[in-house]
């Protein structure tokens, strides 16, 4: 406690001996207060929902030339993107989507209600290529759902429309970007 006390003063002592053509304002005196011996903690600063992305989409590949890529999608449109087999853009890239098109999404996640979607739809094949869909769901937990075969109707137009809007961004089956 005498430590601070004397830091502060000292603090004090010396803002006062700066030249005049630097004190604008008027000081004014200022009397230190006991510091309680309750110690005190500030909160940590929640990482919120919308820093990390609100939508990853992936498809695997097959034993064939199916399509592999995976996206992690952002609120305001970021994309990053990995090609990895039968893509024409391979590797890892930063793409864009409108930020209009990201919320059209996540809209049309909540009309099919993707919530209660199973977390998985497989055939128990090895070579069939399957989709992937997390979304960030209000509690700020991402909900994954694996898809390649047995899907319903409901599920399999939500992940239609998805396939349809990434390979577009991917440039997949001749889409232009």
């Amino acid at each position: 406690m005498r430590f601070f006390t004397l830091l502060l003063l000292s603090f004090f002592c010396f803002s006062s001996a700066l030249p005049a053509a630097a004190q604008h304002a008027p000081t004014k005196k200022i009397k230190a207060k006991k510091a309680s011996k309750k110690t005190v903690t500030r909160p940590k600063a929640a990482v919120p929902a919308t820093a990390g992305p609100v939508l990853t989409f992936e498809r695997t590949p097959c034993f064939g030339t199916c399509p592999a890529y995976s996206m992690q999608v952002y609120a305001d449109g970021r994309v990053d993107y990995d090609g990895r087999h039968a893509v024409p853009l391979m590797g890892k890239r930063s793409l864009k989507l409108p930020a209009a098109t990201v919320a059209e999404m996540l809209r049309l996640s909540r009309e099919a209600h993707f919530e209660t979607f199973e977390k998985e739809y497989l055939s128990g094949a090895t070579d069939m290529p399957s989709t992937i869909v997390a979304i960030r769901q209000p509690d700020g937990s991402l909900r994954k759902v694996k898809a390649e075969a047995n899907i319903p109707e409901n599920v399999k137009t939500y992940f239609t429309y998805l396939s349809t809007q990434f390979d577009q961004l991917a440039q997949v089956n001749g889409a232009e970007k």
